[in-house]
Protein backbone atom coordinates (compact mmCIF):
# COMPACT_ATOMS: atom_id res chain seq x y z
CA UNK A 1 0.00 0.00 0.00
CA UNK A 2 1.19 3.41 -0.99
CA UNK A 3 -1.59 6.06 1.21
CA UNK A 4 -1.60 9.65 2.11
CA UNK A 5 -1.12 8.30 5.50
CA UNK A 6 2.50 6.15 4.39
CA UNK A 7 4.54 5.05 1.93
CA UNK A 8 3.58 1.26 2.69
CA UNK A 9 1.18 -1.62 4.29
CA UNK A 10 2.11 -1.23 8.07
CA UNK A 11 2.08 2.93 8.17
CA UNK A 12 -0.55 3.53 5.99
CA UNK A 13 -1.98 0.65 8.46
CA UNK A 14 -1.17 2.39 11.60
CA UNK A 15 -2.57 5.86 10.73
CA UNK A 16 -6.00 4.73 9.63
CA UNK A 17 -6.51 3.00 12.92
CA UNK A 18 -4.97 5.59 14.93
CA UNK A 19 -7.70 7.83 13.14
CA UNK A 20 -5.16 10.42 11.45
CA UNK A 21 -6.35 12.87 8.68
CA UNK A 22 -3.42 13.47 6.26
CA UNK A 23 -5.53 16.23 4.43
CA UNK A 24 -3.78 19.45 4.26
CA UNK A 25 -3.16 22.19 1.87
CA UNK A 26 -1.38 22.46 -1.59
CA UNK A 27 -0.11 25.81 -2.00
CA UNK A 28 1.46 25.06 -5.20
CA UNK A 29 -1.95 24.37 -6.81
CA UNK A 30 -3.48 28.32 -7.53
CA UNK A 31 -6.36 28.60 -7.00
CA UNK A 32 -6.79 29.98 -10.36
CA UNK A 33 -6.29 26.80 -11.92
CA UNK A 34 -9.29 25.27 -10.78
CA UNK A 35 -11.91 27.78 -10.99
CA UNK A 36 -12.29 29.44 -7.39
CA UNK A 37 -11.03 31.97 -5.08
CA UNK A 38 -7.77 31.61 -2.75
CA UNK A 39 -9.78 30.99 0.44
CA UNK A 40 -11.99 28.34 -1.26
CA UNK A 41 -9.08 26.17 -2.42
CA UNK A 42 -10.28 22.60 -2.22
CA UNK A 43 -7.90 20.19 0.59
CA UNK A 44 -6.55 17.86 -1.23
CA UNK A 45 -4.04 14.70 0.03
CA UNK A 46 -0.06 13.82 -1.25
CA UNK A 47 1.81 10.93 -0.13
CA UNK A 48 3.04 11.10 3.84
CA UNK A 49 6.83 10.08 4.47
CA UNK A 50 7.34 8.84 1.16
CA UNK A 51 10.68 7.42 0.96
CA UNK A 52 13.07 7.96 -2.15
CA UNK A 53 11.65 4.89 -3.96
CA UNK A 54 8.55 7.06 -4.08
CA UNK A 55 9.38 10.40 -4.64
CA UNK A 56 8.19 10.46 -8.56
CA UNK A 57 11.04 12.33 -10.71
CA UNK A 58 9.61 15.16 -12.80
CA UNK A 59 9.70 12.88 -16.05
CA UNK A 60 7.81 10.07 -14.58
CA UNK A 61 4.41 9.26 -14.42
CA UNK A 62 3.05 8.89 -10.52
CA UNK A 63 0.38 6.58 -11.61
CA UNK A 64 2.50 4.13 -13.02
CA UNK A 65 5.70 4.85 -10.48
CA UNK A 66 2.88 4.27 -7.47
CA UNK A 67 1.81 1.51 -9.00
CA UNK A 68 5.21 -0.13 -8.83
CA UNK A 69 6.33 0.54 -5.44
CA UNK A 70 2.93 -1.04 -4.14
CA UNK A 71 3.50 -4.24 -6.20
CA UNK A 72 7.38 -4.94 -5.25
CA UNK A 73 5.95 -4.40 -1.56
CA UNK A 74 3.05 -6.98 -2.10
CA UNK A 75 5.47 -9.73 -3.80
CA UNK A 76 8.00 -9.57 -1.54
CA UNK A 77 5.57 -9.83 1.46
CA UNK A 78 3.76 -13.08 0.42
CA UNK A 79 7.46 -14.77 -0.34
CA UNK A 80 6.94 -14.58 -4.29
CA UNK A 81 10.51 -14.54 -5.71
CA UNK A 82 10.73 -15.18 -9.93
CA UNK A 83 13.56 -16.24 -11.65
CA UNK A 84 14.50 -17.93 -14.77
CA UNK A 85 10.67 -18.30 -15.50
CA UNK A 86 9.94 -20.01 -12.13
CA UNK A 87 7.77 -18.99 -9.03
CA UNK A 88 9.05 -20.03 -5.84
CA UNK A 89 9.08 -18.81 -2.11
CA UNK A 90 11.73 -17.90 -0.15
CA UNK A 91 12.04 -17.53 4.03
CA UNK A 92 10.33 -14.37 5.09
CA UNK A 93 12.65 -11.63 6.94
CA UNK A 94 12.30 -8.78 8.89
CA UNK A 95 8.36 -9.15 8.19
CA UNK A 96 6.24 -6.62 10.27
CA UNK A 97 3.24 -9.04 10.25
CA UNK A 98 2.41 -11.46 12.36
CA UNK A 99 2.00 -14.02 10.09
CA UNK A 100 4.64 -16.64 9.13
CA UNK A 101 4.82 -19.44 6.64
CA UNK A 102 5.35 -22.80 8.69
CA UNK A 103 7.61 -24.23 6.08
CA UNK A 104 9.38 -23.24 2.72
CA UNK A 105 9.27 -24.80 -0.55
CA UNK A 106 9.64 -24.22 -4.52
CA UNK A 107 6.91 -24.62 -6.78
CA UNK A 108 8.32 -24.25 -9.95
CA UNK A 109 5.15 -22.60 -12.58
CA UNK A 110 5.54 -20.81 -16.07
CA UNK A 111 5.29 -17.54 -15.86
CA UNK A 112 2.44 -17.52 -18.14
CA UNK A 113 0.48 -18.91 -15.38
CA UNK A 114 0.61 -15.43 -13.45
CA UNK A 115 -1.19 -12.39 -14.61
CA UNK A 116 -1.71 -8.65 -13.79
CA UNK A 117 -5.01 -6.70 -13.54
CA UNK A 118 -3.79 -3.21 -12.82
CA UNK A 119 -6.71 -0.23 -13.07
CA UNK A 120 -5.99 3.09 -13.27
CA UNK A 121 -9.37 4.36 -14.13
CA UNK A 122 -7.84 7.10 -15.96
CA UNK A 123 -4.40 6.97 -17.31
CA UNK A 124 -1.44 9.22 -16.08
CA UNK A 125 -2.45 13.03 -16.34
CA UNK A 126 0.73 14.20 -15.53
CA UNK A 127 2.26 12.68 -18.73
CA UNK A 128 -0.87 13.63 -20.17
CA UNK A 129 -0.17 17.56 -19.33
CA UNK A 130 3.06 17.28 -20.68
CA UNK A 131 2.45 15.56 -23.49
CA UNK A 132 -0.03 17.78 -24.50
CA UNK A 133 2.77 20.94 -24.05
CA UNK A 134 4.81 19.10 -26.17
CA UNK A 135 2.47 18.96 -28.89
CA UNK A 136 1.43 22.65 -28.73
CA UNK A 137 5.25 23.40 -28.59
CA UNK A 138 5.67 21.45 -32.17
CA UNK A 139 7.76 18.99 -30.40
CA UNK A 140 7.39 15.05 -30.18
CA UNK A 141 5.66 14.09 -27.27
CA UNK A 142 8.06 10.68 -26.45
CA UNK A 143 6.35 9.77 -23.57
CA UNK A 144 2.91 9.59 -24.87
CA UNK A 145 2.19 6.08 -24.00
CA UNK A 146 2.47 6.82 -20.52
CA UNK A 147 -0.95 8.15 -20.32
CA UNK A 148 -2.56 5.42 -21.62
CA UNK A 149 -4.85 3.78 -18.34
CA UNK A 150 -2.98 0.41 -19.29
CA UNK A 151 0.63 1.88 -18.57
CA UNK A 152 0.71 1.08 -14.93
CA UNK A 153 -0.16 -2.85 -15.59
CA UNK A 154 2.35 -2.78 -18.27
CA UNK A 155 5.01 -1.52 -16.16
CA UNK A 156 4.38 -4.17 -13.45
CA UNK A 157 4.29 -6.83 -16.01
CA UNK A 158 7.11 -5.91 -17.17
CA UNK A 159 8.86 -5.63 -13.72
CA UNK A 160 8.51 -9.40 -13.08
CA UNK A 161 8.20 -10.72 -16.67
CA UNK A 162 4.45 -11.85 -16.48
CA UNK A 163 3.67 -13.91 -19.26
CA UNK A 164 0.06 -14.21 -18.12
CA UNK A 165 -3.03 -12.28 -18.96
CA UNK A 166 -2.55 -8.09 -18.14
CA UNK A 167 -5.54 -6.41 -17.78
CA UNK A 168 -6.64 -2.90 -16.97
CA UNK A 169 -10.31 -2.39 -15.51
CA UNK A 170 -12.02 1.15 -15.87
CA UNK A 171 -15.03 1.67 -13.09
CA UNK A 172 -13.85 5.03 -12.19
CA UNK A 173 -13.96 5.26 -8.50
CA UNK A 174 -14.62 1.42 -8.67
CA UNK A 175 -12.15 0.52 -10.65
CA UNK A 176 -9.91 -1.01 -7.48
CA UNK A 177 -11.82 -3.62 -6.21
CA UNK A 178 -13.54 -4.44 -9.65
CA UNK A 179 -9.93 -5.33 -10.43
CA UNK A 180 -9.66 -7.47 -7.73
CA UNK A 181 -12.81 -9.19 -8.68
CA UNK A 182 -11.07 -9.59 -12.15
CA UNK A 183 -7.76 -11.26 -10.89
CA UNK A 184 -9.83 -13.69 -8.41
CA UNK A 185 -11.89 -15.01 -11.96
CA UNK A 186 -8.60 -15.52 -13.88
CA UNK A 187 -7.91 -17.58 -10.98
CA UNK A 188 -10.88 -19.48 -10.89
CA UNK A 189 -11.71 -19.72 -14.77
CA UNK A 190 -8.05 -21.76 -14.53
CA UNK A 191 -5.98 -19.67 -16.40
CA UNK A 192 -3.59 -18.13 -13.63
CA UNK A 193 -2.02 -19.69 -10.57
CA UNK A 194 -1.12 -15.89 -9.27
CA UNK A 195 -2.53 -12.96 -9.55
CA UNK A 196 -1.03 -9.36 -8.87
CA UNK A 197 -4.29 -6.83 -8.63
CA UNK A 198 -5.05 -3.60 -7.65
CA UNK A 199 -4.73 -0.09 -8.98
CA UNK A 200 -3.12 3.13 -9.00
CA UNK A 201 -4.09 6.82 -9.06
CA UNK A 202 -2.67 10.54 -9.19
CA UNK A 203 -5.59 12.58 -9.97
CA UNK A 204 -3.64 16.23 -7.86
CA UNK A 205 -3.91 17.94 -11.32
CA UNK A 206 -6.48 21.13 -11.89
CA UNK A 207 -7.95 19.82 -14.62
CA UNK A 208 -9.30 17.26 -12.02
CA UNK A 209 -9.66 19.61 -9.49
CA UNK A 210 -11.87 21.96 -11.69
CA UNK A 211 -14.18 19.35 -12.80
CA UNK A 212 -15.07 18.01 -9.28
CA UNK A 213 -15.49 21.54 -7.96
CA UNK A 214 -18.14 22.45 -10.92
CA UNK A 215 -19.96 18.78 -9.81
CA UNK A 216 -20.23 20.57 -6.82
CA UNK A 217 -18.38 17.34 -5.08
CA UNK A 218 -15.59 18.51 -3.14
CA UNK A 219 -15.58 19.22 0.35
CA UNK A 220 -15.64 22.77 1.29
CA UNK A 221 -16.84 25.42 4.17
CA UNK A 222 -14.10 24.29 6.41
CA UNK A 223 -10.97 25.97 8.19
CA UNK A 224 -8.88 22.81 8.71
CA UNK A 225 -8.51 20.66 6.31
CA UNK A 226 -7.59 17.91 8.70
CA UNK A 227 -11.49 18.13 8.78
CA UNK A 228 -12.93 18.47 5.42
CA UNK A 229 -14.00 15.28 4.93
CA UNK A 230 -16.55 14.15 7.01
CA UNK A 231 -18.00 11.09 6.04
CA UNK A 232 -21.71 10.20 7.52
CA UNK A 233 -21.64 13.08 9.09
CA UNK A 234 -24.89 15.70 9.37
CA UNK A 235 -22.17 18.68 8.01
CA UNK A 236 -20.54 16.31 5.61
CA UNK A 237 -20.12 18.80 2.28
CA UNK A 238 -17.96 16.40 0.13
CA UNK A 239 -14.38 14.75 -0.78
CA UNK A 240 -11.05 15.63 -1.16
CA UNK A 241 -8.83 13.74 -3.54
CA UNK A 242 -5.70 11.79 -2.37
CA UNK A 243 -3.46 9.70 -4.36
CA UNK A 244 -1.68 6.27 -3.94
CA UNK A 245 -1.69 2.66 -5.22
CA UNK A 246 -2.38 -1.05 -3.68
CA UNK A 247 -1.51 -4.62 -4.78
CA UNK A 248 -2.83 -7.75 -3.67
CA UNK A 249 -1.40 -10.81 -4.37
CA UNK A 250 -4.12 -13.36 -5.47
CA UNK A 251 -3.70 -16.92 -5.21
CA UNK A 252 -4.89 -20.19 -5.88
CA UNK A 253 -5.55 -22.05 -2.94
CA UNK A 254 -3.49 -25.22 -3.28
CA UNK A 255 -0.57 -23.71 -5.46
CA UNK A 256 -0.45 -21.18 -1.89
CA UNK A 257 -0.58 -24.38 0.42
CA UNK A 258 2.58 -26.36 -1.99
CA UNK A 259 4.55 -23.42 -1.07
CA UNK A 260 4.13 -23.13 2.16
CA UNK A 261 2.57 -19.53 2.18
CA UNK A 262 0.44 -18.14 4.68
CA UNK A 263 -2.20 -16.13 3.38
CA UNK A 264 -3.90 -13.01 5.29
CA UNK A 265 -7.24 -13.90 3.59
CA UNK A 266 -9.67 -16.19 1.68
CA UNK A 267 -11.47 -14.39 -0.99
CA UNK A 268 -14.73 -15.78 -0.78
CA UNK A 269 -16.08 -13.50 -4.07
CA UNK A 270 -17.43 -10.53 -5.61
CA UNK A 271 -20.05 -9.31 -8.15
CA UNK A 272 -20.50 -6.39 -10.05
CA UNK A 273 -24.09 -4.50 -10.89
CA UNK A 274 -25.18 -1.33 -12.38
CA UNK A 275 -27.30 1.94 -11.21
CA UNK A 276 -27.88 3.46 -15.00
CA UNK A 277 -29.78 6.21 -13.43
CA UNK A 278 -27.29 9.16 -14.57
CA UNK A 279 -23.58 9.41 -15.13
CA UNK A 280 -22.85 11.45 -11.83
CA UNK A 281 -25.87 10.61 -10.20
CA UNK A 282 -27.54 8.13 -8.17
CA UNK A 283 -31.49 6.64 -8.23
CA UNK A 284 -33.34 7.82 -5.72
CA UNK A 285 -33.63 4.40 -4.28
CA UNK A 286 -30.89 2.22 -4.19
CA UNK A 287 -32.68 -0.95 -5.91
CA UNK A 288 -29.25 -2.15 -7.91
CA UNK A 289 -26.71 -2.03 -4.57
CA UNK A 290 -29.40 -3.50 -2.20
CA UNK A 291 -29.97 -6.33 -4.99
CA UNK A 292 -26.21 -6.82 -5.35
CA UNK A 293 -25.41 -6.61 -1.70
CA UNK A 294 -28.26 -9.52 -1.52
CA UNK A 295 -26.42 -11.22 -4.45
CA UNK A 296 -22.64 -11.53 -3.58
CA UNK A 297 -23.73 -12.88 0.12
CA UNK A 298 -25.60 -15.33 -1.64
CA UNK A 299 -22.99 -16.55 -3.78
CA UNK A 300 -20.40 -17.11 -1.25
CA UNK A 301 -22.58 -18.69 1.37
CA UNK A 302 -22.39 -15.70 3.60
CA UNK A 303 -25.77 -14.72 5.44
CA UNK A 304 -25.88 -11.05 6.87
CA UNK A 305 -25.84 -12.27 10.58
CA UNK A 306 -21.91 -13.94 9.47
CA UNK A 307 -20.79 -10.32 8.60
CA UNK A 308 -18.64 -8.95 11.35
CA UNK A 309 -17.19 -5.78 9.06
CA UNK A 310 -18.58 -3.83 6.23
CA UNK A 311 -15.91 -1.17 4.57
CA UNK A 312 -18.55 0.90 3.19
CA UNK A 313 -17.33 3.98 -0.21
CA UNK A 314 -18.35 6.92 2.10
CA UNK A 315 -17.73 9.76 -0.09
CA UNK A 316 -19.22 12.26 2.56
CA UNK A 317 -21.58 13.20 -0.23
CA UNK A 318 -24.44 14.16 0.76
CA UNK A 319 -26.59 11.85 -1.55
CA UNK A 320 -23.63 8.81 -1.68
CA UNK A 321 -23.61 8.19 2.50
CA UNK A 322 -27.62 7.98 2.92
CA UNK A 323 -27.78 5.83 -0.61
CA UNK A 324 -25.11 3.28 0.55
CA UNK A 325 -26.91 2.82 3.89
CA UNK A 326 -30.20 2.46 2.98
CA UNK A 327 -28.85 -0.32 0.42
CA UNK A 328 -26.83 -1.89 3.47
CA UNK A 329 -30.38 -1.43 5.85
CA UNK A 330 -32.54 -2.99 3.54
CA UNK A 331 -30.15 -5.99 2.21
CA UNK A 332 -29.48 -6.86 5.84
CA UNK A 333 -32.50 -5.74 7.61
CA UNK A 334 -32.43 -3.24 9.75
CA UNK A 335 -31.96 -5.21 12.78
CA UNK A 336 -28.84 -7.07 11.91
CA UNK A 337 -27.28 -3.82 9.69
CA UNK A 338 -27.43 -1.74 12.96
CA UNK A 339 -25.04 -4.30 14.82
CA UNK A 340 -22.42 -4.96 12.12
CA UNK A 341 -19.55 -2.36 12.84
CA UNK A 342 -18.88 -0.17 9.43
CA UNK A 343 -16.43 2.19 8.29
CA UNK A 344 -15.42 4.61 5.76
CA UNK A 345 -11.83 5.49 5.53
CA UNK A 346 -12.23 8.70 3.15
CA UNK A 347 -12.00 10.99 6.12
CA UNK A 348 -7.99 10.12 6.93
CA UNK A 349 -6.85 9.27 3.18
CA UNK A 350 -9.32 11.42 1.12
CA UNK A 351 -10.29 9.78 -1.55
CA UNK A 352 -8.49 8.23 -3.83
CA UNK A 353 -10.51 7.80 -6.73
CA UNK A 354 -9.44 5.03 -9.04
CA UNK A 355 -7.40 3.70 -6.12
CA UNK A 356 -9.88 3.71 -3.48
CA UNK A 357 -11.47 0.14 -4.24
CA UNK A 358 -7.71 -1.38 -3.79
CA UNK A 359 -6.61 0.31 -1.04
CA UNK A 360 -9.79 0.10 1.29
CA UNK A 361 -10.29 -4.06 0.24
CA UNK A 362 -6.04 -4.35 1.44
CA UNK A 363 -7.51 -2.34 4.84
CA UNK A 364 -9.92 -4.53 5.16
CA UNK A 365 -8.08 -7.51 5.17
CA UNK A 366 -5.59 -5.70 7.90
CA UNK A 367 -8.96 -5.29 9.32
CA UNK A 368 -9.65 -9.32 9.66
CA UNK A 369 -5.81 -10.06 10.56
CA UNK A 370 -5.67 -7.73 13.76
CA UNK A 371 -9.12 -7.75 14.70
CA UNK A 372 -9.46 -3.77 14.55
CA UNK A 373 -12.14 -1.84 12.72
CA UNK A 374 -10.86 1.20 11.88
CA UNK A 375 -12.30 4.68 12.68
CA UNK A 376 -14.62 6.62 10.55
CA UNK A 377 -12.36 10.00 11.21
CA UNK A 378 -14.22 13.24 11.45
CA UNK A 379 -17.71 11.85 12.00
CA UNK A 380 -19.05 13.76 15.25
CA UNK A 381 -22.43 14.56 14.34
CA UNK A 382 -24.19 11.74 12.36
CA UNK A 383 -26.91 12.54 10.19
CA UNK A 384 -30.04 10.72 11.02
CA UNK A 385 -30.55 9.44 7.69
CA UNK A 386 -27.29 7.30 7.88
CA UNK A 387 -28.06 5.59 11.01
CA UNK A 388 -25.55 2.17 10.90
CA UNK A 389 -22.48 1.98 13.04
CA UNK A 390 -20.14 3.70 11.25
CA UNK A 391 -17.12 3.49 14.42
CA UNK A 392 -16.68 7.26 14.71
CA UNK A 393 -13.69 8.72 15.67
CA UNK A 394 -12.12 5.89 17.47
CA UNK A 395 -11.15 2.27 16.31
CA UNK A 396 -12.54 -0.68 18.04
CA UNK A 397 -10.71 -4.15 19.17
CA UNK A 398 -13.02 -6.67 17.64
CA UNK A 399 -12.80 -10.82 16.82
CA UNK A 400 -13.29 -10.38 13.15
CA UNK A 401 -14.28 -13.10 10.41
CA UNK A 402 -15.89 -11.73 7.69
CA UNK A 403 -16.13 -8.60 5.99
CA UNK A 404 -18.63 -6.97 3.36
CA UNK A 405 -16.40 -4.38 1.01
CA UNK A 406 -18.18 -1.78 -1.28
CA UNK A 407 -17.12 0.66 -3.95
CA UNK A 408 -18.93 2.78 -6.13
CA UNK A 409 -18.18 4.62 -9.39
CA UNK A 410 -19.36 7.96 -11.61
CA UNK A 411 -21.24 5.82 -14.17
CA UNK A 412 -23.57 3.72 -12.05
CA UNK A 413 -20.48 1.29 -11.64
CA UNK A 414 -21.19 -1.18 -8.54
CA UNK A 415 -18.92 -3.87 -7.06
CA UNK A 416 -18.91 -5.54 -3.61
CA UNK A 417 -16.52 -8.44 -2.16
CA UNK A 418 -16.84 -10.51 1.05
CA UNK A 419 -13.64 -11.47 2.45
CA UNK A 420 -13.10 -14.40 5.54
CA UNK A 421 -10.27 -14.91 7.73
CA UNK A 422 -8.34 -17.65 6.96
CA UNK A 423 -8.99 -20.21 9.82
CA UNK A 424 -8.70 -23.81 7.85
CA UNK A 425 -7.64 -24.13 4.02
CA UNK A 426 -10.38 -24.23 1.86
CA UNK A 427 -10.88 -24.47 -1.77
CA UNK A 428 -11.09 -21.08 -2.92
CA UNK A 429 -8.68 -18.41 -3.92
CA UNK A 430 -6.23 -16.64 -0.96
CA UNK A 431 -5.00 -13.28 -0.26
CA UNK A 432 -1.71 -13.54 0.28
Amino acid sequence: MVTPLGADRETSWRGLCEGRSATRWLPDLAASQIGGPADALPAAIRIAGAPAAVAVPDDCEPVVELALHAAREAVTDAELEWAGGDVHSKTRVGNSSPLTPTRSSTVENDKSRVGCVIGTSKGGLRTFSRCLKAVRDGSIAESWLGFWPNAAAVAVAAEFDLRGPVLCPIAACATGLMSVVRGAELIREGACDVVLAGSSDASLVPIVLASYRRLGVLANGFDDPATACRPFDRSRSGFVIGEGAAVLVLENAEHASQRGAMPYAEWLGGLMAADPHDLTQLAPEPRSLTRLISDVLRTCGVTPRDLDYINLHGTATALNDVYESRAVMAALGEDVARRIPCSSLKGGLGHLLGAAGSIELAATVLALRDGIVPPTVNLREPDSACDLDYTPLVSRRLPLRTALKLSLGFGGHLVAGTVRNLEQPGELGRLD
